[in-house]
């Protein structure tokens, strides 16, 4: 297995494409902790998944990443119970659909202190650990809209837009310590959030995706292993996008996925 006997954090790992990534670094041999902040019944079955059916060692911590004492928490409790960390995901995200003029503080405070400001400060607690330990990995989960536009997620955008930066500048300062940093951009994914926003999210979005179809959870979760694992031992600093040939945001007419 690629990863045995790792230790990994998966921030936001409770459902979709965290729980996925959880799920397959336990398969690769990791042992995990999983992180939520409000769905602790989606944590349990996480939990149950990776111990039953990976046979790996799971445990669960709720912990608001937009907040350092819930980062403090978290990364102190895989210290506590594993003592060390090997692999970071930087995973929990919110996107916030409003039109510009309706975005208010705090909506885009909500938004950059998760997706920008969480992965910071973890990041930050996690490469002391590693750096005491010779080395790691952390991988943040970014988005194509890094790179693009899309209409009513201005903050969303902004954000993972950050993202990309601070993984590359993450990359350079950590280098010397033998911390790898890349970031995985995912395009549109079927996950349950995308479909409640937007019921008909496959049909509307596929028309603009080259490969003709929206992409899978387990998709985004098999680069995160590779990114994790000694595979990509030369590669840090890497925006890596998994997005079925999608380069941009374009319009949906006749969407009501931003009402």
């Amino acid at each position: 297995m690629k990863l045995e006997n790792k230790i990994a954090i998966v921030t936001g790992s409770s459902k979709g494409i965290g729980a996925a990534i959880a799920k397959e670094l336990a398969r690769e041999g990791a042992n995990l902790l999983i992180n939520y902040n409000s769905d602790r019944k989606g944590a349990e079955s996480v939990k149950n998944f990776i111990e039953k059916s990976a046979k790996r060692k799971a445990i669960t911590c709720r912990a608001d990443i937009g907040k350092m004492d819930g980062v403090k928490k978290l990364i102190g409790k895989a210290v506590d119970s594993y003592g060390r960390i090997d692999i970071l995901v930087n995973n929990a995200g919110i996107a916030i659909w409003k039109p510009f003029f309706e975005i208010t503080e705090e909506i885009w405070d909500k938004t950059l202190s998760t997706n920008l400001k969480g992965a910071f400060m973890a990041s930050q607690l996690a490469a002391r650990e590693m750096v005491k330990r010779g080395g790691g990995v952390i991988v943040n989960i970014s988005s194509i809209a890094a790179n693009g536009s899309m209409d009513c997620l201005v903050p969303y955008c902004s954000s993972k837009g950050g993202l990309t930066l601070l993984t590359k500048s993450m990359a350079v300062e950590l280098a010397p310590y033998n911390i790898r940093v890349n970031a995985i951009a995912p395009g549109t994914i079927d996950i349950k959030r995308n479909r409640e926003t937007d019921p008909k999210y496959p049909e509307n979005w596929h028309p603009y995706i080259p490969i003709g179809r929206v992409g899978r959870v387990e998709e985004i979760a098999r680069p995160v292993v590779y990114a994790c694992s000694d595979d990509s031992s030369y590669m840090t600093g890497q925006i890596i996008s998994i997005s079925g040939g999608q380069t941009d945001y374009v319009p949906m007419p006749g969407s009501d996925f931003a009402k």
